[in-house]
């Protein structure tokens, strides 16, 4: 894989990144701004964060990997 590719790889992982955090913190407040309070408004927002930045991570990882591997 070439540099190039790989530096596409790790924007692609870091931009969704980058939007997953920006969508949890919309999340995080409502309509008017205000932000959320209660625990279970919180872990709601949280749902599937953890696990979509895990998985981009992974493809940061694999793209390293198989660049290693040339």
């Amino acid at each position: 894989m070439e540099k190039s590719k790989l530096s596409s790889y790790y924007f692609i992982a870091c931009d969704r990144i980058h939007q997953i955090v920006d969508d949890l913190y919309e999340a995080l407040h409502k309509e008017t701004g205000v932000p959320v309070e209660t625990s279970k408004e919180v872990e709601d927002a949280l749902e599937g964060v953890r696990s979509a930045i895990y998985q981009e991570i992974d493809l940061i990882r694999t793209a390293v990997d198989e660049h290693g591997e040339q």
